[in-house]
């Protein structure tokens, strides 16, 4: 018999053990800590250069954290929840017996849960991992706390668990709340507000600072303050004082706190640029957030005035030059469903129709070409891989022979185009490659053709300010920077010193656009800006940059949807925004000058011919050169005792219809009769055209390029060597181009076409052929009207001293 009992108290001893070993196994594993999960990852705070906030953004469950800074816990804080939440917290080792006895008995009297007796360092644990509330999650959270504090100082534990308390709204941990109720760090906190604080800890929905109970929650951190007063954290007099305080919450009663969300495309962009939140999860960005709201506040102010032109959206960037950060963008008037305000107009593709132009000259200048350099500014057809290419300027006019100067300035298209037909588009499209300017690599510089020039490479607000920022900076490129933490990239120079210097002092210069804008206000700010602007087809989209060696500022005026505006342009649209935010960013001191560079030298021009002036030349400026381009042939246009402007005779067809218009003023052709009656005797009739309905998307073939470069006959300032070989036809033909196609009229026979010439030299005639037949001849401006019948054609010209040119074209 006592053996059998001894047997059997030796079994369940042992299955007692086995039991307790289970539950031991158990609990070591159910309480494992993983340090780590302790501190909470927060959700970017996204700060202003000056450490001012623009965005909170939430965490991975949606709440909204900042963390505590590193260095000494805020004393009041620290002072106010130890108070509240576990008065013996600095000497117990993760429970405390004292208080477990007090709800032990308090829960046995209720019979339920209503004391938790949880001392900090068992709410972190709790917090850290959640569930629900019953004994045997009280045993996990108790045992929890043991190991904690077995690793971490109290310190530790203590900031571990006020940057993860629930403070109501949303809100998690003090730093956040602090900054979310009273505006500030939690550092800054008085023990009044700290108290305000823990007391939400108790229950951070009933008692929201901004909901019904405010009186409750007045209570609750009235008697945290005394709790304070109790453990000698506060002395009897502040106390007094600061249970009379009123509850002083940043924001309205009734509202929840409104956290910062300013710069909100801007933030956006940071979040989007896929750069990895710096530890403590502030980012700290290039961004001026009282320039952003003020030229948040320029743009909305000429939403009315562009919205009765059409326009619903405008968007704007401030870059500062030196460092390419990003001193303020907006995206679009407001940051709503209005007008499809949420997309950021600073970042979207668009066509920016000339204000690509500043490059492609500066190019030129590299190449050889001067400020002074006449440039054809006529009208003009060209043959491109894509068709039959004919640009106009935005006034509808041809201005004849120009100088670089002005046709830059006054952003001429004909003299643009001519220019790039001159350099080449490859050339061209490597530069704007190297400007980040080319969004679609994969297509080559034939799919854009001439029309780079002029705004077929769609691009951004914030690339095309960069391209304006390069020339400020010298020639040397560096893309954008968004955050302070980002190192500047590395420089790449695309233009000479010396020809960044001189476009910028053409686009300061009021007198190089007087032509075009001399009567803008908003063109000539009073502050010396490089300006330039650009729009693009059907008025769609509006451009204005200004720049100086400090900033660039960079305006759009558009429509999201694509639809253009009532003939809005860069001018009218971009630049009165562009010239207020100048007002906004200068104030009332100029701008610096650009430095000039060495290598960059003045000289005395004719202003018509841009050579060196001889006796005769009435009108002389200063012009700027790079070194080693000045002119020294002397002026041709100016004869003694002679009144006219004497043009070389590829201007013939320009002056002609100058002439016709009555409107030729001084201009006469070199080696003719001054009586243009004279000049122009068999000229066609006013009127008679070609009728081309289509053009065949053929080449002209290697060589036959029309009205490429300068004629070595022809003194023209500033001739590139690089481009020295480009003029190979002293007579070509202008019109038709090399595979028109002509499209006969019902019941007809025959097409009626003028044939166009241009010549490069004084040609008295030149004589057209058709198909190897004589068909006639004809002066200034060299142009023959025809009758051409069904069939293909080959039409040729040809000068005095057998030079000559030839098409093909068909007539079906």
């Amino acid at each position: 018999m006592m053996s059998r009992r001894r047997n059997l108290s030796l079994l369940l001893g042992g299955a007692l053990l086995l039991g307790l070993a289970a539950l031991m196994v158990h609990f070591e594993a159910a309480s494992r800590v993983d340090t780590a999960a302790l501190d909470p990852e927060p959700g970017p705070l996204v700060k202003d250069r000056r450490g001012q906030v623009l965005r909170l953004v939430p965490e991975a469950q949606g709440r909204k954290l900042i963390k505590l800074p590193p260095g000494p816990l805020p004393e009041a804080v620290a002072a106010a929840f130890v108070a509240a939440e576990d008065q013996r917290f600095w000497s117990h080792p993760g429970a405390d017996p004292a208080a477990l006895l007090r709800a032990a008995w308090s829960n046995l009297a209720a019979g339920r849960i209503v004391s938790g007796a949880s001392t900090i360092t068992q709410q972190l644990a709790r917090l850290t991992y959640p569930g629900p509330r019953t004994y045997y999650r009280k045993t996990v959270e108790m045992l929890r706390s043991l190991r904690i504090e077995g690793v971490l100082s109290k310190e530790d534990i203590l900031r571990h668990y006020l940057n993860r308390v629930p403070q109501g709204n949303n809100l998690m941990g003090v730093e956040t709340a602090a900054y979310a109720y009273f505006g500030k760090r939690a550092a800054q906190l008085n023990p009044g507000e700290a108290a305000l604080l823990a007391a939400l800890v108790k229950a951070p929905g009933r008692l929201n600072p901004y909901g019904p109970h405010q009186t409750r929650l007045r209570q609750r951190r009235d008697w945290v303050l005394g709790r304070m007063a109790r453990l000698g954290y506060l002395k009897d007099p502040d106390l007094v004082a600061l249970q009379e305080e009123p509850l002083h919450l940043r924001g309205e009663p009734g509202r929840r706190p409104a956290l910062p969300f300013d710069a909100p495309h801007f933030v956006n962009l940071v979040l989007g640029a896929g750069a990895q939140t710096p530890a403590g999860g502030r980012i700290r960005t290039t961004l001026d957030r009282d320039l952003q709201r003020r030229a948040e506040a320029v743009v909305r102010s000429h939403r009315t005035r562009l919205q009765k032109g059409g326009a619903s959206q405008a968007a704007c960037v401030i870059l500062d030059n030196r460092s390419l950060g990003v001193a303020a963008l907006v995206g679009s008037f407001s940051y709503s469903p209005r007008d499809q305000g949420f997309n950021n107009g600073a970042a979207a593709w668009r066509s920016p129709g000339s204000a690509l132009k500043p490059f492609l000259y500066a190019q030129a200048l590299d190449l050889g070409l001067t400020p002074a350099a006449v440039l054809e500014d006529v009208e003009r057809r060209y043959r491109t891989p894509r068709g039959a290419f004919l640009p106009s300027n935005f006034d509808r006019l041809a201005h004849g022979p120009v100088s670089f100067r002005e046709a830059l300035g006054n952003s001429l298209n004909l003299s643009a185009v001519y220019l790039l037909n001159l350099t080449g588009p490859d050339t061209y499209y490597e530069t704007l490659n190297k400007l980040q300017l080319i969004n679609h690599p994969e297509l080559p510089a034939d799919h854009y053709g001439l029309g780079l020039v002029v705004g077929n490479p769609e691009v951004s607000l914030l690339q095309l300010a960069a391209g304006y920022a390069c020339l400020a900076n010298g020639g040397v490129f560096r893309p954008v920077r968004l955050h302070l933490d980002q190192p500047p990239g590395e420089g790449v120079q695309v233009f000479s010193p010396q020809a960044a210097f001189v476009i910028n002092d053409i686009l300061t210069d009021p007198m190089a656009r007087a032509r075009i804008f001399g009567g803008s206000l908003a063109m000539n700010p009073p502050q010396r800006l490089g300006i330039k602007t650009g729009t693009s087809t059907r008025y769609r989209d509006c451009w204005a940059v200004g720049y100086t060696p400090e900033y660039t500022l960079a305006v759009w005026v558009g429509n999201f949807n694509g639809r253009p505006t009532a003939n809005l342009s860069g001018a009218a649209a971009a630049a009165p925004i562009l010239a207020d935010l100048a007002a906004e960013v200068f104030g009332p001191d100029p701008p610096q000058p650009f430095d000039k560079p060495e290598g960059v030298v003045h000289a005395l021009v004719c202003a018509f011919s841009g050579l060196r002036p001889g006796p005769d030349c009435a009108h002389r400026r200063e012009e700027l050169f790079i070194a080693g381009t000045e002119p020294d042939a002397r002026c041709s246009y100016h004869h003694p005792r002679e009144p006219w402007h004497r043009m070389p005779a590829n201007y013939a067809a320009w002056l002609h219809q100058r002439f016709q218009k009555g409107g030729e003023g001084k201009f006469r052709l070199e080696d003719f009769d001054p009586d243009l009656r004279q000049t122009f005797r068999n000229a066609p009739a006013s009127g008679e055209s070609s009728k081309s309905l289509a053009a065949s998307p053929a080449s002209r073939p290697p060589g036959a390029k029309l009205t490429l470069g300068f004629n070595p006959a022809i003194p023209y300032a500033g001739r590139a060597p690089a481009l020295a070989g480009a003029a190979e036809f002293p007579v070509a033909v202008s019109y038709p181009l090399p595979g028109d196609r002509f499209l006969l009229e019902p019941q007809r026979e025959t097409v009626h076409i003028t044939l166009k010439a241009v010549c490069r030299s004084s040609v008295k005639s030149v004589t057209w052929f058709v198909n190897g037949r004589e068909a006639g001849a004809a002066g200034p401006p060299y142009e023959l009207p025809l009758e051409l019948p069904r069939g293909k054609h080959r039409l040729t010209v040809s000068g005095h001293n057998g030079w000559g040119d030839s098409v093909e074209i068909s007539v079906q």
